[in-house]
Formats: C-alpha cells, sequence, structure tokens
C-alpha cells in the first residue's frame, strides 16, 4: 500500500495519434507529468505532445506496444515516480478515471491496478475481438497465473513504481515486442504481483484507426504466451520488497 501525495506519471504510448492527442493531454495539462511514447509515428504526434507540456520519448521506427511499454516501465523507475498510470492515445480512455486508479493503488493492497472494460462500459461497437475471444483469453491466462480478472488485455493500468523497479530484469526478459499484456501478466505472477481491478469507461476512438487487426491480434496473443511459458528464464520466486 502506497502512501499518500504520490508522484505520478501518467504514460501515453501513441502512433500516429496527431489528431486524438489534443483532447486527451489538454486534460492531463497541469494535474500529472505526462510522457509520450511516439513508437515511430510519420505524423505530428511528436509535435502536438511536446506544445501541451508533454515530455516526449521517440522511437525512431515503429518498434512495437511491448517495446513502448519497456520504455515508459524505465522511464518512470529512472526518474524517481511513485506511480505510473499508462494509457491509449487513441482518446479511447478517459483521463477524468485517472483518479480511480491512484486512488485504489493507494488504498488496496495491489501492486498493479488494472482497467476493466468488462466491469465498466463496454460499449455497444466494441470490436470483434473483445467480443468473441477476450473471456476466453482472460480464462486462459486467469488459469496460468492465478489472478481473477475480469478483462487481461486492458491498457489502462496503474504501477507501483517501487514493485516495478525491484523487478527492473524481468523487463531485461521481454520477448514480445508487441502483445507484451499477455506476457507481463505471465512474469509479474511469477513474481508475486498482486493485481487489483477497476471498472472503466471506454469511448469510441473519434479518428484514425487501430494497427492491431483481428487475426493478428489474436494469433499474436497466443505467441507470446506460449513463448512466455517456453522461456527457461521464467522466474520461479516471489519477489522481496
Amino acid at each position: 500500500m502506497l502512501k499518500k501525495d504520490n508522484k505520478v506519471l501518467v504514460a501515453i504510448t501513441a502512433l500516429n495519434e496527431g489528431k486524438n492527442l489534443p483532447q486527451i493531454l489538454e486534460q492531463l495539462r497541469g494535474k500529472y507529468d505526462v510522457v509520450v511514447i511516439d513508437d515511430g509515428s510519420t505524423d505530428d504526434t511528436g509535435r502536438i505532445s511536446k506544445a501541451y507540456g508533454a515530455v516526449v520519448l521517440r522511437h525512431l521506427w515503429n518498434l512495437g506496444q511491448g517495446c513502448a511499454d519497456i520504455t515508459k516501465f524505465k522511464y518512470a523507475t529512472n526518474m524517481g515516480y511513485d506511480i505510473l498510470v499508462e494509457m491509449d492515445g487513441d482518446g479511447q480512455h478517459d483521463p477524468l478515471e485517472i483518479f480511480k486508479f491512484i486512488e485504489k493503488l493507494e488504498n488496496a493492497d495491489a501492486d498493479i491496478i488494472q482497467g476493466s472494460r468488462i466491469l465498466g462500459s463496454n460499449y455497444k461497437n466494441a470490436p470483434l475481438f473483445r467480443r468473441t475471444f477476450l473471456p476466453y483469453y482472460t480464462m486462459l491466462l486467469n488459469k496460468l497465473t492465478g489472478y481473477n480478472l475480469t478483462d487481461c488485455m486492458c491498457g489502462f493500468r496503474a504501477y507501483n513504481v517501487k514493485v516495478i523497479r525491484n523487478i527492473q530484469d524481468v523487463f531485461d526478459q521481454i520477448l514480445e515486442p508487441q502483445y507484451l499484456a499477455a506476457e507481463a501478466l505471465i512474469r509479474f505472477s511469477k513474481n508475486g504481483l498482486n493485481i487489483v481491478e477497476v471498472p472503466i469507461n471506454l469511448k469510441d476512438r473519434k479518428t484514425g484507426r487501430s494497427y492491431k487487426g483481428f487475426v493478428r491480434y489474436g494469433l499474436g496473443i497466443l505467441r507470446a504466451i506460449i513463448r512466455t511459458l517456453l522461456d527457461k528464464n521464467l522466474s520461479k520466486g516471489p519477489i522481496t520488497n
């Protein structure tokens, strides 16, 4: 459980989200420190992010969601933050809900707070993958990890950075450059991290498109699970704080 008055960083991974970012960054400006991981965008994602006061960490080419996550984890630990909140750059996550993650992390016995679209608003235009395959992947990952989650792939999360700092070697073992969520859950469970969910309300993307695809996304998650389970470096014991 964290103390109050924590130093909070909001991290956003963005690939060509120049049209969606202003509505997000305007709501964050003056409230939180913000870092945008510009994962090889070809639009003005970086320029717009800087204009709204965000720190921009740019990948020269698109490395994938997983690599962007590692970048934000290392930045948060190196810069001395207490809480890392990660959200998507497509405008579907509501910045006004960040407080729920912070309060839960400060008051619950948890290392990670996971947003749940299932407990909250799964909205009528939810992608086919979420409506069909997500429940089965969540069930599988719960069985593999011992967690009791309803939404294993939601990208709206908060982390106790002290705990992340204690397991930094885990990020050097990451195998999956794109579909990191499944691999991370398995590795976090092997290191004894506790995860608690909070309901979130998802909005429709206003512009642009998702780069995940349907079949590619589903197969990517399955590949990540198999590769992680076969990794001889997969930790066997819990961390010690």
